[in-house]
Formats: C-alpha cells, structure tokens, sequence
C-alpha cells in the first residue's frame, strides 16, 4: 500500500442530519483529519441545515441519485454509485454506519483494495427489522474486514465467526461536554435531550412528570430536540394541563450549557444503542435516570444507585419513583451526579477516538 493510500479513509452514512449516529461519525471524520489523513464523508443527500460541523479538511462528496425504476433495479444503481465514489477516493478503508447503509458498503467494496469497516448502531433487531435485512447482515458481515458494535449485548445477535473480528467501541464525548461539574445552585428542571420519535417514549416522561408537578409546583420539564411527534407531544401536554410545566424547546445550540445546571436527567427510550445523550449528562454531572432499554447501552454505563437510577422500559410508575426518590433526598442527588461525571476519564475524546483509529487501521486493506 502506497503511503498516500494508507493515510486516505471514507466515511458512509446515508445523510449528517440531527442524531447521535451522525455525531459521532462526524467525530471521527474530523479526528482523522486532524491527525493527517485525507478523508471523504460520503452520504446519499445533503441536509438543509448543517447539523454537525465537519473539518474544513473532510471532503464531502453527496452521492448522485439512482435513476434506476423498482426497488431492486434502485438497489444496484445506489450501490454501484457507492462502489464508483470508493474507487475515485482510492481510500484504504470505508468505514459505515446504520442499517442498509452498511450492507451497501459491504456490498460495493468487494473485489476493490479497499477494507470495509460497518457499524451497528442500535439493537440489531430494530437496525435490521425484517427477516430479508437479517439474512443480508448476517451474510454480508462475515465479507466485511471490521464490525463495531456498542455493546456486548448487540454483539451477541451475530455469529461467532462475526464475533471474532468485531470489537465493541464507545461513543467519545462531545468536547463541549468535557469540562468541570456545576457546583452552584440547581435550576428547578428535569430535562432530557433527543429527537421527538417514538421510540424515545416521551409521553411516559411527561406522565411521570404530570403526576409529581403537584408536589413541586416551582419545578418543570424541558425536553430538547424536534422531530415528527411535536404536535402530537403538545396535544399530550395540553390534555395533561401540563402547558407551561412542560416545555418543547426544539433544536438549541449550547445544549450543555442549557442543561448543565439542571437537577435530573432522564432518558425514557424504549430502544438505544449508546445514548449519546445520556453520556453527555452524565459527564456533565447530572443526577440521571434512564430506562434498562436493549440493546443494553444504558447498563454498560450505569451502576444503578452509585452512578444513576435504571428503570425498567415503558413503566411510568417506576420513573415516576425515581424522580421523587431523587427529589426528595439531596444527598443522594449530589452523590449520583458526582459518581457520573467520573464518565468524563472512560469516554474522554482523545482515549476513544484512539480506540477507534486503532481498530480501523488495523481494518485497512494492504
């Protein structure tokens, strides 16, 4: 491998639009970058806004459209126009995130002197939902050179022969996350930060907040990030008479300075890889508690009572406890939110992104 080459890796991800996935694959593009690589983040569209800020030195190549008629004919076309775009690079390795994203890299890197490195994001089960996708997956993976998982749990869900050349990786932190716990006056708030979908479950969170509001009527609920449940969220919050106490902040820049000072943090999700989020208030110190949701994410990193509370997934009743429990007893706020800043050493950006590297250089084809 020429030295050019080997200093030369892509990135695929089908777009860079708000989400932990996107974050951390961003991340690593700059991280590359900033350590002399040349590197290429290529996505299927380009966004409207720019969520994630990208190295002026990461070159961003959006990949035409196939004008290919049916699905199967559509397939090829997103995939040859993939394989096209790796060779022009002439990178060492292509390294992919998420679902269909990563069975076309494995699928256009055959054959090239390109390695392949894919990454599964979430709950195998949620990333690969139908019985067609699994099979591919499951087929297509042992051809790949690399497989990141985030958890053991989500490893599991493969073969041994997958299993032995995966490693499990963490997410770094976000350095705007890397910096000393608040120690002054705590906002009367619980906040929780992610796109407003489904699977994040907000409506348990609201619920459990409508039914301790009684008892803390100078407390309320910020819920950062938009998405596709934003009405429905405030028809909810309207029938709870909940207008006011709750609030949809939408999109904010500077979340860790929003949320720093906060009392609670809580992560309702039905599923999750690696919360991106909850790691963000854990370093930042907050008193956290989050659902004991697949594919396992949020017990790799809490340690139920020292460093957080874990609830079982879709029980208000349970989140509802745990935020009276936290409430009511400051000293056991104060030692959770201590116990989880100590996150910052585990998942400080230089630590990971090493890991990381690492791992894909030893990925790269020769």
């Amino acid at each position: 491998m020429t030295a050019e080459r080997e200093k030369t890796i892509a990135f695929y991800i089908s777009s860079l639009t708000a989400g932990g996935a996107e974050r951390v694959i961003s991340n690593l593009a700059n991280e590359f970058a900033a350590q002399g690589y040349e590197v290429f983040m290529l996505t299927d569209s380009m966004e409207d806004k720019e969520y994630h800020r990208l190295d002026g030195r990461v070159r961003r190549v959006v990949l035409p459209k196939s004008e290919e008629n049916g699905r199967i004919a559509n397939a090829i076309g997103r995939i040859q126009k993939l394989r096209s775009a790796v060779k022009e690079t002439r990178a060492s390795v292509l390294v992919s995130f998420i679902g269909k994203s990563n069975i076309r890299a494995v699928l256009a890197t055959r054959f090239l002197k390109t390695g392949v490195v894919v990454s599964v994001r979430s709950a195998p089960a949620r990333e690969y939902p139908t019985r067609l996708m699994r099979m591919l997956a499951k087929v297509l993976f042992r051809m790949a050179d690399g497989i990141v998982f985030q958890t053991e749990e989500a490893r599991q869900f493969f073969s041994k022969g997958i299993k032995r050349k995966s490693a499990v990786l963490m997410n770094p932190l976000h350095p705007d996350f890397m910096r000393e716990r608040y120690t002054g006056g705590r906002k009367q708030e619980i906040v929780t930060v992610g796109r407003l979908h489904s699977v994040k479950n907000h409506e348990m969170l609201i619920a459990a907040f409508a039914a301790v509001s009684g008892d803390y009527p100078a407390l309320t609920l910020r819920i950062y990030g938009d998405g596709d449940r934003k009405e429905k969220l405030r028809s909810y919050i309207d029938e709870l008479h909940m207008q006011g106490r709750v609030v949809l902040e939408g999109d904010r820049d500077g979340v860790a300075e929003r949320i720093e000072a906060s009392r609670i943090f809580v992560l309702s999700s039905n599923v999750e890889g690696m919360p991106n989020a909850l790691l963000e208030a854990m370093a930042l110190g907050l008193a956290c508690i989050s659902t004991d949701c697949p594919c396992g994410g949020p017990r790799t990193v809490i340690r139920d009572g020292e460093n957080g509370l874990l609830i079982p997934v879709g029980d208000t009743e349970a989140l509802e406890n745990a935020i009276r429990r936290i409430l009511s007893d400051p000293d056991l706020e104060e030692r959770l939110g201590r116990h989880a800043a100590e996150i910052r050493q585990e998942l400080a950006p230089e630590r990971v992104n090493k890991m990381w590297m690492d791992y894909i250089a030893h990925c790269m084809k020769a």
